[in-house]
């Protein structure tokens, strides 16, 4: 969790930096630091977090950060950090899905994912055409769609619908789900809001996607290209949606698709955002307490 937060903060002081040389004004450079500052509270939850999982003792953390161990048990106790966490990641989640009131300040990463998104899904559908063995034209005929469309799809002319997607790869006997995120982010759709399996099965999907989009090589091949970073039982994890992948292995495998883990992160945060909030015995006991005895219960609840 450090260091996916560590990242982050990364990507924040180098904002403020770009507006102190950019002459912003005192508003916006204060803004930014205390985003900053924020985000710094949130990082040493986790990597406090993150010692304690490793078999950091208190003594050790209390001597880390110059307090006592009583006072360091009291900031950064298991359920304290996983709330403070689940505040974060519902104030990230609310941030991706709000229109901002002033224009974006990165539309051009933003434009950018969008056609590395393109790339990747014509990619991936090439490779499932290919492996179908389907002539162009027998395509054509399975889905009423013209020859000269299909050949613009397969080659990033065109970017479809998901209805169009969709029933081109069930044509080539693949699984849409490997393609649903890819051909969300190339549409510019942000992430839905969604509980911890639907979120992991859709990071399941888009990995598998840009494994297809690259080819489908072979584990110890992606492994070689990790330079050794990704371990092969993990990437069989990683294809088998097994487990759910670490960020830093996560990172890895996307970059050796081909693919920016920047365009992947949300991804993966809204499965960490779902398993917080699952994981959240005060937000759970607060939800309980609301009820009155004889409710209902809610849809989502008899799902």
């Amino acid at each position: 969790m450090g260091r996916s937060i560590a990242e982050e903060l990364y990507g924040l002081a180098f904002d403020l930096l770009e507006a102190e040389y950019g002459g912003a004004d005192v508003g916006e450079l204060l803004d930014r630091a205390h985003a900053l500052l924020k985000e710094t509270d949130y990082y040493v939850s986790a990597a406090v977090r993150d010692a304690r999982h490793e078999g950091v003792s208190w003594d050790d953390v209390a001597r880390a950060a110059s307090v006592s161990v009583a006072t360091a048990r009291g900031r950064w106790g298991e359920v304290k950090v996983m709330r403070r966490l689940q505040v974060r990641a519902v104030e990230r989640a609310a941030a991706r899905q709000t229109p901002a009131a002033v224009p974006d300040e990165r539309p051009k990463e933003g434009r950018e994912a969008m056609g590395r998104a393109s790339r990747q899904l014509a990619a991936a559908l090439s490779q499932l055409h290919q492996d179908s063995g389907l002539m162009i034209r027998q395509v054509a005929a399975s889905t009423e769609l013209s020859p000269s469309y299909v050949s613009r799809i397969l080659s990033v002319d065109r970017t479809p619908s998901w209805q169009v997607v969709r029933q081109l790869v069930e044509v080539f006997g693949g699984d849409p789900l490997e393609l649903r995120v890819l051909w969300e982010i190339a549409q510019g759709v942000p992430p839905a809001p969604q509980d911890f399996i639907e979120a992991a099965t859709r990071l399941n999907g888009v990995l598998r996607g840009l494994y297809r989009a690259a080819g489908c090589p072979g584990v110890m091949e992606v492994c070689e290209q990790a330079n050794g970073a990704l371990d092969p039982e993990v990437v069989k994890d990683i294809l088998a949606g097994t487990q759910v992948p670490t960020w830093e292995n996560t990172g890895r495998f996307v970059s050796v698709m081909g693919g920016h883990p920047a365009d992947i992160r949300p991804q993966w945060e809204a499965v960490y955002s779902s398993l917080l909030g699952a994981c959240d015995p005060v937000q759970k006991a607060v939800n309980g307490a609301s009820k009155k005895p004889g409710d209902r219960p809610s849809q989502a609840e008899g799902r």
